[in-house]
């Protein structure tokens, strides 16, 4: 018997007894069905022989030349004509199970390899990709040589399975683990090679990604801190990529841009349809820019056009893009730990474990990255699952912070996070309130106590005792404490036989910390400083205008004498504003600002607190508003809803020596 290994059904000549093969020669009555199915089971014979045929020879003779034509049509496209078809390969696998053992040859590498590069993914039918799985996983326990290019191959597909396609993959990956456990510690280096660029990737293919790998912790809980570290990685290098594209737009570019990925979002994939959004985007921002009526040349303004009008279009583009990316993984992460920190998986002590991994990476990487606006929203979100979480949150942050063992710059992040949790978390307490306001009170108070002299050495102008920026930490704590006051003053009131009064005396602290030496306000965020006076004010805690307006007044003092003389000497006091922007800036910035990402944004909207809730002035602004009366501090509170988008936008502030303790 000839035949021909491009079709084992095609022949150089018939087989002469053809016509005879039914006596009653059914193929002239029987319908196509019939005969359909008598040729298939015709053809899985033929290639039967072929597999079986083909392993012989190679066994007895080392003729390769079947092998090798069976590489070739396995490895070609499968809309090649010449290609093994799904039947076929069917009935090879399943002949190549059989005699497993016989592939353990040099002859056959090509052979296995070729099937493990096959697409299977891309096939429908799936009876085959049961075998193929099924082929894998016999040839892992039987030649063990070929499993780390089996891994490779799972791993590398994980960008295009999603939940309802990813069974197989994942039986796979467990039967890897089970036949040799040694090998998790090969997993994380594949993880992080097959990891989709996070730029060059879109949303789908990221989020599949990590979706996967989120699911392998299920059956290699040891890896959870590597798998773990590479997604918290992946989100910083989007937000941070994010942060730096958004610092170039205003406020109203910026809602304007989110709005247009919400729009998107309910019309398709945000990443095909940004085109004609980006062109839209830049006609109307080109009437919004000041820089193009401001020139005084009209050449100069033609090419500020130019600029306006090219560049905005590809980063509006390019924004869009990332925030979809970001805005996906954020918010498949947020839903994928909601299952985690249930009172049963923590008692459990997966949930405990989870926490302490994700605590952990947020110290070591969160924490430290400047102005990220995203990704720690997986800490205040699943932190509020449950109260023992929170407390170890806050433990963790104020640990941080008055750790002197801790370089200042970590020190000054964690108290702009504490302050920030402590605002906007909706599920936290009123003792746990309470308990961080008295302990940093207390702190304060202590601080003031041994360190208050020193301001009048910092007068003296001796420049080796240093300047205003050696309190770094105090402003910063202080600044803390006013924005936490700001969100949370009804919870800090006390009522006591129909009259209110304050916990821990906090009025009777600000009434005396805002007129120490350190003059607190002067050195603080403006926003925070003057939101902070309308509510005093207000609600009758302490009067700070007038220490303001004088602040105020010896900072153009400072402008106007450096203008007529600069190398007139002044007071040390005054010349220290000189120090204030260089870490105003990082003081500026508060973590749990408004999340840009539409998605993951509703998500936790129930945990969140919108500085809208809890305004005091919000009824008399809507007065304001449609009586067209506008308010001394109105512009100051649209800022502080905005939460300083723009503060967060410098990358850091020098690292001056210090001696903070």
């Amino acid at each position: 018997m000839i035949m021909s290994i491009h079709d084992p059904l095609s022949r150089k000549r018939p087989l002469d007894n053809a016509n005879e093969e039914s006596p009653n020669n059914l193929d002239n009555h029987q319908g196509p069905m019939n005969k359909k199915v008598r040729e298939d089971d015709f053809n899985d014979k033929m290639y039967t022989i072929f597999v079986k045929t083909a392993l012989e020879k190679l066994e007895h003779n080392r003729d390769t030349n079947q092998i090798e034509s069976l590489t070739t049509k396995i490895s070609l496209p499968r809309d090649n004509s010449e290609s093994i078809t799904t039947a076929n390969f069917k009935v090879v696998l399943k002949n190549l199970i059989s005699n497993v053992s016989k592939l353990d040859n040099e002859s056959c590498n090509q052979l296995i390899l070729s099937i493990i590069d096959y697409k299977w993914i891309n096939v429908q039918d799936s009876e085959f990709k049961d075998i193929y799985s099924q082929f894998l996983l016999v040839l892992i326990s039987s030649i063990p040589k070929y499993l780390f290019k089996v891994l490779n191959k799972i791993c590398s597909e994980f960008k295009d399975v999603d939940n309802h396609s990813n069974h197989l993959h994942h039986s796979i990956m467990k039967n890897i683990v089970k036949y040799n456990p040694t090998i998790l510690n090969k997993f994380p280096s594949v993880f992080q090679r097959n990891f989709p660029h996070y730029l060059a990737s879109d949303s789908q293919l990221l989020s599949n990604y990590i979706l996967n790998l989120v699911k392998a912790l299920e059956y290699c809980g040891e890896l959870q801190y590597d798998v773990w570290l590479l997604v918290i990685e992946c989100c910083i290098k989007l937000d941070v990529e994010l942060q730096n594209d958004l610092d170039d737009l205003d406020d109203e570019e910026i809602d304007e841009l989110i709005n247009g990925v919400e729009e998107s979002d309910k019309g398709g994939n945000g990443e095909n349809n940004s085109d004609d959004d980006s062109d839209s985007d830049a006609d109307s921002d080109d009437e919004k820019d000041p820089e193009i009526d401001s020139g005084s040349d009209s050449e100069d303004e033609n090419m500020g056009d130019e600029e306006y009008l090219i560049n905005p279009m590809t980063t509006t583009k390019d924004i869009r893009l990332l925030v979809n990316r970001l805005d996906s993984i954020i918010h498949l992460l947020l839903k994928s730990a909601s299952e985690s920190f249930n009172a049963e998986q923590l008692n459990d002590g997966n949930g405990v474990y989870l926490f302490n991994t994700l605590s952990s990476l947020f110290r070591s990487h969160i924490l430290p990255t400047h102005f990220t606006k995203s990704i720690q929203f997986l800490l205040f979100h699943i932190t509020q699952y449950q109260m023992e979480l929170s407390d170890s949150f806050l433990v963790l942050l104020i640990d941080i912070t008055f750790n002197p063992s801790q370089i200042l710059e970590t020190r000054l992040k964690s108290m702009q996070y504490l302050s920030s949790y402590i605002a906007r978390a909706k599920c936290l307490s009123k003792n746990q309130i309470v308990f961080v306001v008295s302990y940093l009170v207390g702190w304060l108070n202590k601080y003031i106590e041994e360190r208050e002299f020193e301001i009048n050495l910092s007068n003296s102008n001796d420049k080796s005792v240093g300047g205003m920026e050696r309190f770094k930490l105090f402003y910063s704590t202080f600044q803390g404490l006013l924005y936490i006051f700001c969100f949370r003053y009804k919870l800090l009131q006390v009522e006591i036989k129909g009259d209110f009064e304050w916990e821990g005396e906090i009025d009777k602290f600000f009434q005396r910390v805002i007129i120490t030496k350190f003059n607190p306000l002067k050195f603080i965020d403006e926003t925070v400083c003057f939101i902070f006076a309308n509510i005093a004010t207000k609600l009758n805690v302490c009067y700070c205008y007038s220490i303001i307006e004088h602040n105020k007044r010896e900072r153009m003092l400072h402008t106007s004498t450096d203008t007529k003389d600069n190398n007139l000497s002044l007071p040390a006091s005054i010349g220290n504003f000189k120090q204030k922007q260089e870490f105003l800036d990082l003081e500026g910035y508060f973590p749990f600002d408004p999340l840009v990402l539409p998605l993951s944004k509703k998500l936790i909207t129930s945990n969140y607190i919108e500085w809208s809730e809890v305004n005091p002035n919000q009824d008399e602004e809507d007065e304001d508003s449609a009586s067209g009366s506008n308010h001394h501090t109105s512009s100051e509170e649209e800022d502080f809803e905005e939460e300083n988008n723009n503060d967060g936008s410098s990358s850091s502030s020098d690292d001056n020596d210090t001696d903070e303790e």
